[in-house]
This record gives structure tokens, sequence and C-alpha cells, in this order.
């Protein structure tokens, strides 16, 4: 079926690169289109890899975090152990929404982790390091537009 997706982000792109951008004379409006239509040739480029990466994700934080439950209090450890039994992650949305759940029982995780040292935090330390790796969307820097 047509358009797909990376023909509708390719169709967005142009039209703000072909059509919008020519009339946008102001730097600073001019830069953030800029960026606009790089992060929509990014997305265009990597939105397939979306899925792989979040489950990734979801699979290497859980990993943190059984590491780390014999440092958190038994709530949190329960709050833990029925987001890893969620199964349901065949659509998108379900596996972005437990992404950012898995992230937020980290962040709750982390004084703990931090205060140890030991092995959750080394796995949280190689998580973040291999995250930034693997994150689908990164951009280079722009530098600002030169000034007329």
């Amino acid at each position: 079926m047509h358009p797909t997706v990376t023909e509708q982000l390719d169709g967005l792109r142009r039209i703000l690169a072909e059509a919008v951008a020519p009339e946008v004379t102001a730097p600073y409006p001019t830069e953030i289109l800029g960026s606009v239509i790089g992060a929509l040739n990014t997305l265009q480029s990597n939105w397939h890899a979306i899925p792989a990466f979040l489950r990734w994700d979801i699979e290497t934080t859980s990993a943190v975090l059984d590491a780390a439950k014999p440092l958190l209090d038994a709530a949190l450890v329960a709050e833990i152990s029925a987001e890893q039994a969620v199964t349901d992650l065949t659509e998108l949305a379900a596996l972005d929404h437990r992404q950012v759940r898995m992230r937020g029982l980290l962040v709750k995780a982390m004084p703990a982790i931090r205060a140890e040292r030991g092995t959750a935090y080394d796995k949280m330390m190689t998580l973040f390091r291999e995250r930034a790796d693997r994150f689908p969307f990164a951009m280079a820097f722009r530098p600002p537009a030169k000034k007329a």
C-alpha cells in the first residue's frame, strides 16, 4: 500500500526542503527548519530499527534490574517483577510503553545501584554506553548557520 511510512516521511521532508525552506529567510527559523528536515531524514532512514532497538533496550534494562534486585526494597522488586511478567510486546505502542516503564524502574533503582557500585552498576554503565551506540536516531551536530 502506498504511500509507505518511508514514502510519507520522504514526502514531508521534501515539502519542507523544497516548498517551505526557500520562503524562510530569518537565521534562527532557517536553522530550526534545517534541524527538522535532518530529523525527518534520520527518521526516514531508521524508523524500521525502532522495534529491535526497543526490544534490546527492554531486555538489557531488565538484566540490570535483575542484578539490582538484591539491593532494592521489596516494593520495588515487586514492581520490577510485575513489569517483567508482561509478555505482550508485539505492537510498537506496547514496546514503547514497556521501554518507558522499564527505564522509569531503572531510575527508581539507580540510587541503590550507584551506592553499591558492583555488578548491577557495571551492567548499568554498559547499558548506557551501548544504548548511545545503538540509538537509531543519533543525529550529527550541525553548526549554527553563519550570520550574514
